[in-house]
Parts: structure tokens; sequence; C-alpha cells
């Protein structure tokens, strides 16, 4: 990976004219008025070659600005529908999967069979590119990627630990950053009006166009757990069935440093070793170590050690920052783990030909926003517009870096990145959710929340936090790895999603899922369909297996 790549790798990574906030308010008119019904055609033929199910494809209108009422300004959604595969279907549920900055078609596309057989078969599945992201309202702050890929902020020396100069150098980088996308005229325009808040009333313009019962049904993953906190905050009183995954603390997110997203990534860490140890006839890393914690410590001294003494390897760099981002996102899903152990095990033991196949098996398979591919500025874009956290010098910020750096040994310095982005930000969103909003919330029927135990990118414990403010809600536990419950399938978690959409049960206050795929199997979700009540002939196994791993890794 080269030095141009670092920055922009961690820079996207990490999420992800300027006028007066406003808070959320309902909508009045004219946008209040009832929207205009959704017609389906055909989706184009990459989002047809991506899909495990039939799928068709919309193009729906929604305000621009639902801050000013006076405004005929409109925006196009691209929506993406999976009909129910049972029948009669009961409904629509909407989708987000992350991000900020991530689009959603392609993965609902891509995950379309398992997700049907997890809520039931019964529901259309329904997701549309975000604001800011794909091409709904671009957020990009160059014309073009040569002139992104030659600016000063890919120039930077990486993740905020990765020298004694690596901080300072990142400040500069983003102050010219952050000056770049607000003298760009489409950015600047474009910048107050790609909000989370705003996503939340799209959210619910669709819901209108759907014609249905008027309410939400609504499954989000990672960020898209704080879209969906967002939108309950905001209307509480059309949420019919939330489930929330991967949980963000909305708190963090919209006021400064977010040191409890990463609090679980040690411990995920040390546990994705401890689980190498346990079949060492399938990983690689075991065949030198017995003990976990001797591993650990020699992969955090070589990890140290790559800061002053980077490696030549196959006419690559291998220094900090590469090792590091490449272990965060191979935490993702348990799919990872194998090659993870193996360019590990690679570097330890200096054999650059395993490091060389693991690196570019995990590279071949993680997605753009992993591989410095990103193509724009929304990530950022959409989380600093929300974030109402701004500062005039590095130095003030001290106290936030150092809070992140003690929440993670592995990961705390990545968040600087971001952290600083925002701190220079000159967009403000039009709307945020007042942070009172997310307390004291009820709901048609309970919030649904998800956490895994050994969640490197969102903390169980943020779960924990946001189910405080939202009545009667549950957090199920998933005693397993990765980002979100798709991480480490369950049949235990498959079927109290099932049945919290089928029959607005909810599981027991203290509910904990045992995985079904064990970390170093062959096994994917796939296989645990038909116990899910699906054939797996619906589709062509084979590409569905390989769409599936690659889409939730």
């Amino acid at each position: 990976m080269t030095t141009k790549m670092h920055i922009k790798s961690a820079l996207l990574q990490l999420f992800l004219l300027s006028s007066k906030s406003i808070i959320a308010t309902p909508l009045n008119s004219p946008h209040n008025a009832r929207a205009s019904s959704i017609q389906w055609s055909s989706c184009s033929a990459d989002l047809q070659e991506v899909s495990t199910l039939p799928v068709d494809c919309a193009n729906f209108t929604v305000p621009l600005d639902y801050s000013d009422p006076t405004s005929n300004e409109t925006l196009v959604l691209n929506i993406l529908r999976v009909p129910a595969v049972k029948g009669p279907s009961r409904g629509s549920i909407q989708f987000n999967f992350g991000g900020p900055g991530v689009p959603v078609r392609d993965s609902l596309a891509g995950s379309a069979l398992s997700l049907q057989a997890i809520t039931g078969g019964y529901y259309d599945l329904i997701g549309f590119d975000p604001r800011g992201t794909g091409n709904t309202l671009t957020f990009s702050c160059y014309d073009n990627a040569t002139e992104r890929a030659t600016a000063p902020a890919s120039r930077a020396g990486g993740i905020a630990n990765a020298s004694d100069t690596a901080l300072g150098s990142l400040w500069a980088a983003v102050t010219v950053l952050a000056e770049q996308c607000h003298s760009r005229l489409e950015s600047r325009m474009r910048g107050s009006l790609i909000s989370t808040a705003f996503v939340a009333r799209d959210l619910m313009s669709v819901v209108d166009g759907l014609e249905e019962d008027g309410l939400l049904r609504y499954y989000g993953f990672s960020y898209g757990s704080l879209l969906g906190e967002t939108v309950v905050a905001m209307f509480p009183n059309r949420m019919d069935k939330v489930i929330i995954d991967g949980v963000e603390n909305p708190f963090e997110y919209y006021t400064g440093a977010e040191p409890q997203i990463w609090t679980s990534a040690d411990a995920t860490f040390k546990g994705f070793l401890g689980e190498c140890l346990k079949v060492p006839s399938n990983c690689t890393l075991a065949s030198n170590y017995t003990s976990a914690d001797t591993l650990e410590a020699d992969i955090y001294n070589m990890i140290y050690d790559l800061k002053f003494n980077p490696r030549a390897i196959g006419g690559t760099v291998v220094d900090y920052t590469t090792l590091k981002i490449t272990i965060r996102s191979s935490l993702y899903t348990i799919y990872k783990f194998p090659n993870l152990a193996k360019l590990l095990n690679g570097l330890l033991t200096k054999n650059d030909t395993q490091y060389i196949e693991a690196f570019t098996a995990l590279t071949a398979s993680a997605q753009a926003i992993f591989r410095g591919e990103g193509g724009d500025e929304s990530p950022f874009g959409i989380h600093c517009a929300d974030k109402a956290y701004r500062r005039e010098n590095r130095t003030s910020m001290d106290p936030d870096f150092e809070r992140l750096y003690n929440s993670t040994k592995l990961l705390g310095d990545f968040s600087p990145v971001l952290l600083s982005i925002c701190a220079q930000w000159k967009m403000e969103a039009k709307e945020r959710a007042p942070l009172s909003s997310f307390t004291n919330v009820k709901t048609k029927t309970p919030v649904l929340i998800i956490g895994n135990t050994y969640d490197s990118a969102t903390s169980i414990n943020a779960a924990f936090n946001v189910s405080a403010g939202f009545v009667d809600s549950v957090v199920l536990r998933q005693d397993g790895y990765g980002h979100c419950s798709l991480g480490q399938a369950s049949i235990c978690t498959s079927k109290a999603v099932r049945s919290y959409f089928m029959d607005g049960v909810l599981p027991a206050q203290g509910t904990v899922c045992d995985v079904s795929v064990p970390p170093f199997s062959k096994m994917t979700i796939y296989d645990l369909l038909p116990e899910l009540g699906f054939n797996t002939s619906m589709v062509e196994k084979g590409n569905a297996r390989k769409r599936s791993v690659d889409l939730w890794s």
C-alpha cells in the first residue's frame, strides 16, 4: 500500500452553502403532503448481476431541503426492492448497511436471499442509496480521481500514531481538505443537505410512497443503526418494528470524540488469536504458539517495530499503517480470520510468500472503502456536517485524542483522523436531531437492539446505552465475532429477528444467542438456510455463497 493510500484509507474507513442548523420537527406543508406512489420497473444489469434473488427498481422524488417549506427543489432517490418470496406480502422493511457514505442497493441485492431468510420471507426488502452516496447528491470535493489522488490529503503520513510527526502532518493535510471541500461550489451547496436527519425524513417519504400502513419497518447495521436511532427519535409515533444492529452511540456521534465505538476491539483481537489456537489444523498462525498471551505480545511488538522499520515485501512497503488497516478490516467477519492469521504468520516468520498470498486475498475481498477506493468525500462530508464539534487548533483536541488512544490499544489511533477533519469542517447540517430526543422514546413496538460480544467496530456497550433511552427496548447479545450480527451467523439470532418482524415478539431481556458458524470453519450463513426454512436451490449456490461472504466482509 502506498503512502498516498494510507491517509485515504484512514479517512474513508472512519465512517466515513453553510446554514444554521435546525432541530427535528414534524414535517409541515408542503412536505407533509403524501408522496406520490412508487412505480417499480427493471433494475440495471449490474444490480441484477449481483443479486441473489429477483429485484426491481424505482426512482422516487423527495424534497431536496426539508428545512425550507417554500422550496420546490427536489431530489431523486434510486430505490431497489427485493419482493417477498412468500405471499402475500406483509409490507416492506427498509435497510441501511452502514457508512456513512456507503451505497445500499448493491449490498441489499447481494444479500437478498439471506436477508429474506432471516426476516421470514413475507416482506418486500427496500433500500435506497442515501444522500451523498452513489448517484444521490454525490458529495465530492474534487473534479476527478486524478485531482483527488494528488491532493495534499493524499500525501499525509497515515493514521495518528504512525510516527511522532504524523498527527501534525494529518492536521495540516485535513486543514487543506476542509478548505477544499468548502471552496468547491458543488460540495459547499450539497454539504448542508446530506445529513442523517434528512435521510431519516427520506425514509419516511419512502414509507408514504409505498402506500402501505404509513409505518416504518427498518433494519439498520453499523451507521445504519445511527440512522435508525435518529428516525426513531424524530418520528416515534410512526415506527412499527425497528432493529438496530452493531450500534453507534448517538450522543458521541453527534457531539465529538467517539471512544466507546472501539472499546471491544482489543478483546476481539485477543479472542481471534484464542480461536486460532483452538484449531491449529485450520489456522496457520498456531503452528508456533500455544499461548494467546504470548502470541498477542509478539504481534504488538511487531506492529510497533514496523513503525520504525517498515519492510519491503513483494514490491510494496509494509508498515505500521498498512498492517493496522489490514487488521481492522479483517476483524469485521470471521470469514477473513484464516487469511488474517496467515498474513500475521507470514510477517512473524518472515515468510514473504505467505504474507503476499494472504494480503492479496484479503484485499481482493475487502470493501472499496478499505482499499482506499471510496471515490468521494461522503464518509466525512456526512459525518462532519452531523457532528457539532469544531476546534481552532490541534492542541485543543489533545484531551480528546488521549481518550481515543486509551479506548483501545489496537485501533485507538484511527479516530483522530475523522475528528480532526470534523474539527475544521466548514459546513453545518441544516438539521440535526436534538440530543434530548434520544431519551425516553416510546414507540408502537419496542425497538430490538442487537450487538456482538466481540465487535471491533461497534462495542456492545453502546447497545445498552442506546437501549436506556428507548422505552421497553431489548438488547440481544450475540456471543460471537464480527461487525454486526451477520459477521458470524447465528440460528438463534436469525429466529429472534424473524419472530420480531413476523409477530412483533421480542426476546426476553438478557437474552444471549450462541453462534452457529465456528471461526476457521468453511461454513457460511448459506449452510444454515434449510434450518430457517429456505432452500438454497432458489439461487445458484456457488455464486450466492461467494457474494454473501464478500458483501459481509
